[in-house]
């Protein structure tokens, strides 16, 4: 069997059954042209739109507040951005699956407008014609290494970021576009159109990593040489590219420490002292990797007391929605780091669990602002803003941990566990008091944070 047969079972694990229809139900013009073109004037959308949305990671984190707030769609689609989108007019019409799917999100997306309660009859329909070709495609031995198939699976991560009727825990579509990247291998990804390709999913991939506590095929030397090459020979197209390739410099190793942390808490044997130790030095060196690409691209000044902390630069109203969107993915990586170098010595570690509580706070005021200004930011945000609330959300029991853990000894398990569990809660909200409980005083941007 394919290796591929591993994306094809997720793929088509994402074909649900709908039971709730929009109305009126919209039917699209008759076509007057031929090709994209004909498509575009079918359903009275271009999907070139969308790339703003490429390199969003979706799950139930970004579709929910989509979800809350559905008129953002028409705003984020004014965001360009170079990605693979630009690639399909040239596509279309070669590949059935590929054309599948771009009428699929287009009716999904130009419904949206009239009512975005749930897929319509129409959308419903081609999304179901969309899946099995996908899936003929995948299940073909020659086929599924088509960059087609690819860029196929990934325009098909947009329906589900809109199918606002019901909740989910992941996305099928990133996790078979990452298996089909994977099965394609580094060095398949040479034409421009490919590059995108794999651009597109880098984020996405590294956040299904973080979120589940799995390995990342990405942290292999051969696909960090590939993506590495790429954002150089790119640097033009995309915003922040310089730090965006030093971030990429960092995270490499970050998924298989997360996972080393979270072997030595909940083993049931005492882990040797050398070996966390060892594991601290590593988290503590990341993140002082981390804040030297912030303050080195001025997205966030440091400033020493008890512990160097951080505070973040923000943008300026010229500077557009990018620079909300790498502060979001610096704070994440940070705040992530430290709740897991004080889950590996709650007892030493006080400071730096005050720290990650007040750094929390930031993320979701950070969110708070995009989610007045930049519905794009916010979206990107958005993984991040949960990641803050969940360590707000546990914020008594590590505070506990930290008080009264023995020095040298792991968090408990079974409070790291919960932590670690609440990352797929679709249920957790922002309580306004919990900046006065957790966070001991309001942090406004532009001040250092100090930790007594």
């Amino acid at each position: 069997m394919l290796p591929v047969s591993k994306a094809s079972e997720l793929v088509i694990g994402g074909l649900h059954q709908l039971s709730y229809m929009s109305t009126p139900e919209w039917i699209p013009a008759s076509p007057t042209s031929t090709g994209f073109e004909a498509m575009r004037i079918a359903f009275d959308f271009d999907p070139l739109s969308l790339s703003g949305l490429t390199d969003l990671h979706v799950g139930h984190a970004t579709a929910r507040p989509l979800r809350d707030k559905p008129g953002w769609l028409r705003e984020i689609l004014r965001c360009k951005k170079w990605s693979y989108y630009e690639f399909l007019p040239s596509r279309f019409g070669h590949t059935r699956c590929l054309d599948d799917a771009i009428r699929c999100i287009a009716a999904r997306v130009r419904q949206w407008f009239d009512n975005p309660a749930g897929p319509s009859r129409l959308a419903l329909e081609l999304y179901s014609k969309a899946v099995k070709s996908l899936q003929v495609a995948l299940d073909d031995p020659v086929l599924c290494h088509h960059p087609d198939v690819l860029c196929a699976t990934e325009v098909m991560t947009i329906f589900e970021l809109l199918d606002s009727g019901r909740k989910m825990l992941s996305n099928p579509y990133t996790k078979g576009a990452a298996t089909l990247i994977e099965f394609r291998g580094p060095q398949a990804y040479q034409s421009d159109f490919e590059k995108s390709l794999l651009l597109a999913q880098w984020g996405p991939i590294y956040t299904e990593a973080f979120q589940n506590n799995t390995p990342c095929f990405l942290e292999e030397p051969a696909w960090q040489a590939t993506v590495e090459s790429i954002m150089l020979e790119k640097s033009t197209c995309i915003p922040y590219a310089d730090a965006y390739g030093a971030i990429w410099a960092c995270i490499s190793e970050i998924p298989r420490l997360f996972r080393s942390v979270r072997s030595v808490v909940c083993s049931t044997h005492e882990t040797p002292y050398a070996v966390r130790e060892t594991l601290l030095s590593r988290a503590y060196d990341l993140r002082s990797l981390i804040m030297d690409v912030g303050t080195k691209h001025s997205l966030m000044f440091t400033k020493v007391y008890g512990i160097e902390t951080y505070s973040f630069v923000l943008p300026d109203e010229a500077e557009g929605t990018e620079r909300y969107e790498i502060v979001g993915a610096l704070a994440t990586l940070l705040l992530k780091i430290e709740r897991h170098i004080v889950a590996l010595n709650p007892g030493l570690a006080v400071p730096m669990e005050k720290h990650a509580r007040q750094l929390a706070i930031q993320i979701l005021d950070l969110a708070k602002v995009t989610s007045e200004l930049h519905p794009r930011a916010n979206l990107y945000l958005a993984y991040g803003a949960m990641v803050a609330r969940v360590v707000l959300l546990t914020a008594s029991e590590w505070r506990r941990e930290t008080l009264f853990r023995i020095p040298n000894r792991a968090i408990a398990k079974p409070v790291f566990e919960r932590w670690v569990g609440l990352h797929s809660s679709q249920n957790i909200s922002y309580n306004e008091e919990w900046r006065d409980k957790y966070g001991e005083a309001e942090i406004p941007f532009g001040q250092g944070l100090e930790v007594p």
